[in-house]
């Protein structure tokens, strides 16, 4: 995140997880060969990941690369001792290159529903220029007993020209009575190019949310007064 806004959106995602990191394990079970839709979106419980990403380019030399990678997982912590209950991941990214024309688009969501209203993300990105274009979108979902969590980052670019285009729309949502919401729009510099980048972070609770400030000053080292 490129600012004190996008900052602290981390922290206060972070601000109920400090210190848990996760990994998904799989049950044993028989194997499945999965359909397209479904490899596009994976629920598990209360726990959803969904993403879908298209690349494509006009010219000699073209060259497109598409990436989406979800999952979901639902019931007690994947890992002992970590008060996590529903998780979900969403990954899309796709690029495209070439002399005449590439375009990229995606979609992705993440969303999480427990005892706290539940947290959503869902987001869509394109992108078109005359020799290149990117987008990307990795968004997460969490739920522990005190809150639950959705936060992320989703971005297209494109290169070069008056024509090139890069336009992302994010959309979070939250059901518990305690709710939060902050997002960043960091810019880029880089020349001849055009960025739309938006960082999220959303959560929802039964008990009232701390402000990040809050939280930065809870964990602040202690400082004697001058005046003693």
């Amino acid at each position: 995140m490129g600012n004190r806004s996008g900052w602290s959106a981390m922290v206060l995602a972070t601000a109920f997880l400090a210190g848990c990191q996760t990994t998904l394990t799989q049950r044993p079970g028989g194997a499945k060969i999965l359909t397209e839709s479904e490899m596009d979106e994976v629920t598990a419980g209360s726990a959803v990941g969904a993403a879908d990403a298209a690349a494509h380019a006009l010219g000699s030399e073209a060259r497109t690369e598409v990436l989406g990678d979800v999952s979901a997982y639902s019931g007690t912590g994947p890992m002992a001792g970590i008060p996590l209950l529903n998780y979900a991941n969403s990954r899309a990214n796709a690029s495209a290159s070439s002399d005449e024309r590439a375009e990229t688009g995606l979609s992705s969501q993440a969303s999480v529903v427990g005892a706290n209203g539940g947290a959503s993300i869902g987001a869509t990105a394109a992108g078109v220029g005359t020799s290149r274009a990117e987008v990307a979108a990795q968004f997460y979902g969490m739920s522990t007993k005190r809150a639950d969590i959705a936060f992320g980052s989703v971005a297209a670019v494109a290169c070069c020209g008056s024509s090139a285009g890069a336009q992302v729309k994010v959309d979070g949502g939250t059901g518990g009575p305690f709710s939060r919401e902050i997002r960043a729009a960091p810019v880029s510099d880089t020349p001849d190019q055009v960025q739309n980048r938006v960082d999220i972070a959303v959560v929802s609770s039964a008990l009232p949310i701390l402000d990040p400030a809050q939280v930065l000053a809870a964990r602040a080292p202690a400082r004697a007064s001058s005046k003693y």
